[in-house]
């Protein structure tokens, strides 16, 4: 069974790309941090200060928020559901009470932060585990494939076959012919 050269090639470039992107999806920024609230600082009118995340690894992260630049702004989902999208100029005290909301749910989220530890953004973490989430996508892109060359060679050979039994069926017919 002959397989077409270029179909090969294209299907192998396009596992390649896939792999490549994969793995460029999988590296982590090292200024995430994702993790549970364990402490919310609040300053004396009950804006947020700053907060402290319990990581995965046991470690614990302390970050100040700003409402300057950078302004911390803030996408989290209360216990319906219903997404919360703000800054901390806009509304300090809101902040402060979704984060505790946060807290009692021990719900993760993740921290962007700079190189001082300022948080640029606070949002509900997607994912507890990133790696198997990447897995189960690799999985289902690697099978997507699969299936492709499968259909492909199945139509190759099916062409070939056709085509065969179209010459034949013209050679019969000019040896009536004559």
């Amino acid at each position: 069974m002959k397989i077409n050269l270029s179909a090969t090639l294209a299907l192998s470039m396009a596992l390649m790309l896939t792999l490549g992107v994969s793995s460029v999806v999988s590296a982590q920024s090292p200024d995430i941090t994702t993790g549970v609230v364990t402490e919310v600082e609040t300053s004396g009118d009950g804006s947020l200060i700053g907060l402290s995340l319990l990581t995965g690894d046991g470690d614990v992260h302390r970050f100040t928020v700003s409402s300057s630049d950078p302004n911390t702004t803030f996408g989290l989902e209360n216990r319906v559901g219903d997404r919360w999208v703000s800054d901390l100029a806009t509304d300090a005290r809101e902040a402060a009470t979704r984060l505790r909301d946060q807290q009692s749910r021990l719900t993760q989220i993740s921290v962007q932060s700079d190189a001082n530890g300022t948080a640029i953004s606070i949002v509900q973490a997607e994912s507890r585990d990133v790696s198997s989430n990447l897995g189960y996508l690799f999985a289902v892109v690697a099978i997507a494939w699969i299936g492709i060359a499968s259909y492909v060679v199945y139509l190759g050979v099916r062409q070939r076959t056709l085509s065969s039994d179209l010459s034949r069926l013209r050679g019969d017919n000019e040896n009536n012919e004559s």
